[in-house]
Formats: structure tokens, sequence, C-alpha cells
């Protein structure tokens, strides 16, 4: 029997629809504790130029992004120590923006939280914690400009 063109898109949608849900579990699977407990390294910059065309290809906006990396850099500028709250509160943030918007929201959030919490897990040691920060801002940059760099809007 033959598929009229609008079965076959539908088919065609509901395979990419599959083939990304492995790739949002991919990128969770992937993620290394280490990038953001120690330092990035040339593994990081693979992932993050996979990730960054990821969220492009699957029309996960810059601006969408910005939104939440103009709020960790404000939280930079003005010290992790005295913005500790405001820097929690982007967990649930990125929460409730995923659940607006399509699955490389959701990709995105899962990857984020992720790294947000290793951040915040050994908030005990004082000494890691500004560093553990710092890199989960590069973490967020690296994955911004490669997201720009492929084309994202």
């Amino acid at each position: 029997m033959k598929q009229n063109s609008h079965q076959k898109r539908h088919n065609q949608h509901s395979s990419n629809d599959a083939s990304n849900r492995g790739l949002d579990k991919h990128f969770i699977d992937t993620f290394k504790d280490k990038w953001i407990e120690e330092e990035l390294d040339e593994e990081f910059i693979k992932y993050a130029e996979d990730f960054g065309k990821f969220l492009k290809e699957n029309d996960f906006t810059t601006s969408q992004i910005r939104n939440f990396f103009g709020e960790v850099r404000r939280i930079q500028m003005k010290g992790i120590s005295k913005e500790k709250t405001a820097f929690l509160l982007i967990r649930p943030k990125l929460a409730y923006a995923a659940s607006r918007a399509g699955h490389s929201a959701k990709a995105f959030e899962a990857v984020m939280r992720k790294a947000h919490e290793i951040v915040m897990r050994k908030e005990s040691q004082k000494d890691d914690f500004e560093k553990r920060f710092k890199n989960f801002v590069d973490f967020f940059e690296a994955i911004l400009a490669y997201h720009k760099a492929a084309g994202g809007k």
C-alpha cells in the first residue's frame, strides 16, 4: 500500500523524534562530572560542539540559551558567593522553560541540570565551589558558542 505525503512526513517525523530522544540520552550519558569538578578538556570540546549542533538542528534558539546564560553571567559578575540563591534558582527556571518548549529544550535542561547539580552537590567544599562555578560558566559558554557557530539563530 502506498503512503501519501502526509503519512510519509509523519513517519519521518516520528523516526526523527525517536532518534533525537536517543541523542538526548546520549548527551546525558556521555556527560562527564570531571568537566565541572576539575576542568574542561578536549573531550568536552567535542561534546560541546556536538551538543551545540544538536540544539541548533532541533530548533533551540540562541535567545533560549541566552535567557539563562545572561542570568549566569549576572551571577558571575556579582560574585557567586553573594548570589548562591540566584544560582540555585536556575534549576527550577530551566525546568519551567523546558516544560513549555520542545524536546531540544528538555535535552538542554537535562544537561544543564546535571552540571548545575555538580556545582551545588559539593557546596560544603568552599575551596572548590568557585572553581566548579567557573567551570560551569565556561561549559555553558562553549555550548552557546558552538550553537551559534552551527548557525543557531
